[in-house]
């Protein structure tokens, strides 16, 4: 055997070579030339080597699966509709009317406000009254029997009387309704005397019997009408808030009847706006009076007067554009009248003063009022107006 001979390499016979020949030919081994492999094929056999042959199946499975992928069959596969858009517009369409949907709807306050109280954690309350409400059903729609109809006398005399225990209850149905224990044979006492006893007795049970079931269909309706009576748990405050209410009403009712009495009383005292000017020693008045038929007409519409409204169509315009101007005026005014009064009186006075002495004197003197809390002007007549208002007013 040939020294350093690769096993694994392919043998290439002798061209012609027969092995079942009985021919001596030696077969001429043609050794193979290895051909170095270029940089791609090196990179894809190192690739090769690194990954198995499972993950090479699946990686090309994968690519072949991806290029093939279809979103409408998926979609119609999976959820039954046959294109992506349909699907998305079904998607949304679902999510707007669970975003767009109501509350829970019951079928009555009742239902609502049971429902509310298990929700604050009054389940004794509630299974207080549906307890209650089950019981008043059987004693209404059930068979009239003897028990039933012991229930509903008992029932009307609890309602009847509240502050009555259950024993007192009871005390007062055997009171009317008690029939005896039925009688046994004595020893001594004949079958005769024991029948004739027994007649006796079952007469009288019958008798109270029929007593019994004819007061429970008399009772029967009013029993019918409890079920709407039955309290439910005020988890609402409508007990304190339906208090306040009222509290509430009668405080504006009591207002009110203060302000219709006042109104009336003393509506003859408003005569209108006055203010004095002062000259040295000598106080001049001066008057706004307002007329009788007009305090009258005043006092009538102030007694259905509404000032809310009053003020809102007076400051603000039809398209609720509110008027600045004549809200700040009128703010100023209810809060600074006398303040005005006074200021365009002791004005006035001033300017008559003023224009009687240019007049007079044939002086040139500014006549321009001064605005109220603005310094006085810096002009060649400030002092001369200054000394003829000092001398005019001067208190």
């Amino acid at each position: 055997m040939l020294e350093n001979q690769d096993m694994s390499a392919p043998i290439k016979l002798a061209e012609g070579y027969n092995p079942f020949s009985d021919e001596d030919v030696v077969p001429q081994v043609q050794p193979q030339v290895e051909v170095a492999p270029t940089a791609n094929e090196q990179q894809n056999v190192d690739n090769t080597a690194n990954t198995s042959p499972d993950a090479i199946v699946s990686e090309n499975q994968q690519q072949t699966d991806y290029s093939t992928f279809n979103p409408d069959s998926f979609i119609k596969e999976r959820f039954g509709f046959d294109t992506v858009d349909e699907a998305e517009t079904e998607f949304l369409r679902l999510i707007e009317e669970r975003e767009q949907a109501p509350e829970f709807d019951f079928s009555d306050d009742v239902s609502r406000t049971l429902f509310d109280a298990i929700r604050e954690g009054k389940t004794d309350d509630v299974y207080q009254i549906l307890n209650e409400q089950k019981r008043i059903d059987k004693l209404t729609n059930s068979e009239l029997t003897t028990e039933i109809a012991a229930e509903i006398v008992k029932t009307n005399i609890q309602n009847k009387f509240k502050d009555l225990s259950a024993d007192e209850v009871d005390l007062l149905f055997y009171d009317q309704f008690f029939v005896p224990l039925k009688p046994e044979q004595g020893y001594d006492e004949t079958d005769e005397d024991y029948s004739e006893k027994l007649r006796t007795w079952q007469a009288q049970a019958d008798y109270t019997e029929k007593r019994l079931m004819i007061e429970a269909k008399v009772l029967r309706p009013e029993i019918a009408k409890l079920r709407s009576e039955i309290n439910l748990p005020d988890i609402y405050n409508e007990a304190g808030r339906e208090a306040q209410y009222q509290e509430e009403f009668e405080y504006l009712q009591q207002a009110r009847s203060i302000y219709e009495r006042t109104l009336d009383s003393e509506f003859q005292s408003f005569n209108g706006f006055n203010v004095s000017v002062k000259d040295d020693d000598v106080e001049i008045p001066i008057s706004f009076n307002v007329a009788e038929d007009e305090r009258f007409a005043l006092k009538q519409e102030l007694e259905d007067f509404d000032g809310e409204a009053y003020l809102e169509d007076r400051w603000f315009n039809e398209e609720g554009k509110p008027n600045v101007r004549q809200i700040m005026a009128d703010k100023y005014v209810l809060e600074n009248l006398p303040r005005i009064l006074q200021k365009v009186a002791n004005e006035a006075a001033s300017q008559r003063l003023l224009a009687h002495l240019k007049k007079s004197g044939n002086v040139s003197i500014n006549q321009t009022p001064t605005p109220q809390g603005t310094a006085p002007s810096l002009n060649p007549n400030a002092a001369i107006q200054e000394q003829l208002a000092n001398w005019a007013f001067s208190s």
